[in-house]
């Protein structure tokens, strides 16, 4: 089959469908998509809240929780111990199928009936404000982080400890408002550096040791914005550094301008690929359109999805095998628009079901077969119903879609599509999708953010106690903070200054220093004498400009020196 040129019935762009993916969408008996490839991703994210956090009492024991569902939301919510416990059965919320009405308003219905679980946090200690977590200790408001210790304000921490304000550490430790660092210890101001340790205000810097103000050095030490010092040089300036908020601002600022003047390598890459496109990526093979996807083979539009095989359209997914639409999926084989389920071997339109085998339109079952809308069949039973609902809904137009966004457990502010495709409350509500109004905020600030003493010296205990006010008012904006113990006891054993900003704005600055989750084709810009380096590395072009071309998360009109693979090795590895 040829490609086709079709339009997104969402956002009415053209959008293109490749032989390859005819091909996969055969296999599965399931329709081309009629939404792009962007919009079916925030379709996904939509069904997704991560970080937002509530207090409200669980359904069953009527114990107090933290919850990522707003106390507005209407559908019975269960704390950990209860929801997984044999003290209700999901088969009780069973019912038939209406062929009078269409699959999406009977799995609506059945959604928001069935007790859901408070958020997805197991074996952890102290680590109550987690979501989407296992096997903490001691973390506080972090997202997708496992067996991590005394991580606070972060999404992705894996096996690290002691990190603050930080996105994506894997193996780290002391790590303070940093981004995308493999195994790098005792880092302040880094980004997507490995194999590091105390560096500060760094970019792309690998076996590299008491670096400042560097970018894309390889086992240098003693190094200040790229020039050798003598170790006594470096830390008399060191010791020199201002550790105020102001003058960590203008650091920044000038470590962003600095890095300009380097090339960058068309993606990020932390091991070899194999024809494959993306970016945060490694060890893939024949994976496209991928965002921190690694250890995939054969996975085309996934976003953090890990040892896929065979699969497209993943969002935070793990080990799944010929998946299709899948969101917060694990372990699993065969299944299509699987949401928030593990173990789980052909599940159809499945949501928060674990262990099951065989299942279609179901909602919070644990180790159960041949079930349609929690309703128990035979086997014969099963697969005959199955047929009907999935001709049913081909008549619809409703097969081979993901859940819509209209009948997401969350609105639309809440989600983490918010995050990555922000729209107004107007907005929202034009397109039929539901916003929180979350109660005002009209928190009585005790200490305006100017007044911040300038160095943490300066702070006695009593600032936890204060109600700080933030100096950004993002458009998640909590307007206002306050201090946890263990934060302050970490700025103060490092030295650091109070941030001046709320945490969700914290969260919003760093998401917007990582590259977007899109492609642009480009070619390599090194051109002979334009070289960043010292122009005595002799490149396979000689003397012409770099013939090739890649698709890069950076666009065309950014600032930033894009070379691909090679000419970047010759200049910076």
């Amino acid at each position: 089959m040829n490609r086709e040129i079709k339009q997104c019935q969402n956002c009415k762009q053209s959008f293109t469908i490749e032989p390859d993916d005819f091909a996969f969408y055969e296999k599965l008996k399931v329709p081309a998509p009629t939404f792009c490839p962007d919009c079916r991703y925030q379709r996904r994210i939509a069904n997704r809240n991560e970080w937002n956090f509530y207090k409200r009492d669980c359904g069953l024991c009527k114990k107090s929780m933290v919850s990522i569902y707003n106390p507005a939301y209407f559908g019975p919510v269960y704390c950990n111990d209860c929801w997984w416990s044999d003290k209700w059965d999901p088969l009780a919320y069973g019912r038939d199928f209406d062929f009078s009405k269409t699959f999406f308003e009977q799995f609506s219905k059945l959604r928001f009936e069935t007790p859901r679980i408070t958020l997805a946090n197991s074996k952890s200690i102290n680590s109550e404000y987690s979501n989407q977590s296992e096997e903490n200790k001691n973390c506080y408001m972090v997202v997708a982080t496992g067996t991590s210790e005394n991580c606070m304000y972060g999404n992705w921490y894996q096996g690290s400890k002691d990190c603050v304000d930080c996105w994506a550490m894997y193996k780290c430790e002391i790590m303070y408002e940093s981004l995308n660092c493999r195994d790098c210890y005792k880092c302040f101001f880094v980004e997507d550096n490995k194999d590091c340790h105390d560096m500060y205000f760094s970019k792309d810097c690998r076996l590299c040791s008491n670096c400042f103000g560097c970018v894309s050095l390889r086992g240098k030490t003693y190094c200040w914005f790229n020039e050798q010092l003598s170790k006594d040089e470096y830390q008399k300036r060191l010791a020199e550094v201002l550790w105020t908020q102001e003058n960590i601002d203008n650091l920044r600022k000038k470590l962003d301008e600095f890095s300009l003047q380097k090339p960058v390598k068309f993606e990020h890459s932390y091991t070899k690929n194999e024809n494959s496109t993306g970016d945060y990526i490694g060890g893939n093979k024949n994976v496209h359109y991928g965002f921190n996807a690694r250890l995939s083979e054969n996975l085309k539009f996934g976003q953090d999805a890990w040892e896929a095989r065979d699969c497209m359209d993943l969002t935070e997914t793990l080990d799944n095998e010929l998946e299709y639409e899948g969101e917060g999926s694990g372990w699993g084989n065969r299944n299509i628009a699987s949401a928030k389920s593990w173990w789980n071997n052909d599940a159809l339109y499945s949501d928060l079901n674990f262990n099951c085998n065989n299942i279609f339109g179901c909602v919070s079952l644990h180790a159960k077969s041949y079930c349609i809308l929690n309703k128990q069949y035979s086997e014969k039973e099963y697969y005959d119903l199955k047929e009907k609902i999935i001709a049913h809904m081909r008549k619809n137009g409703e097969w081979g879609e993901f859940f819509p966004a209209e009948i997401s457990p969350f609105p639309y502010n809440d989600s983490l599509a918010q995050d990555y495709f922000p729209m107004t409350k107007d907005e929202v509500i034009a397109k039929g999708l539901r916003w929180h109004d979350r109660d005002a905020r009209d928190y009585k600030v005790t200490l305006p953010h100017e007044n911040l003493p300038e160095k943490i010296g300066d702070a006695s205990d009593s600032i936890l106690k204060e109600v700080i006010s933030c100096s950004l008012h993002g458009f998640r904006c909590a307007t206002a903070f306050r201090l946890h113990p263990a934060e302050l006891q970490f700025y103060r054993q490092f030295n650091l200054p109070i941030p001046h900003k709320c945490f969700p704005c914290r969260l919003q600055e760093r998401l917007a220093r990582r590259n977007p989750r899109k492609l642009w084709h480009r070619q390599c810009m090194c051109l002979p004498a334009g070289r960043q380096a010292t122009n005595t590395a002799k490149h396979f072009h000689g003397d012409k400009p770099c013939p090739n071309e890649f698709e890069t998360s950076y666009a065309p009109d950014r600032p930033e020196i894009v070379y691909c693979e090679e000419c970047y090795n010759k200049e910076v590895a």
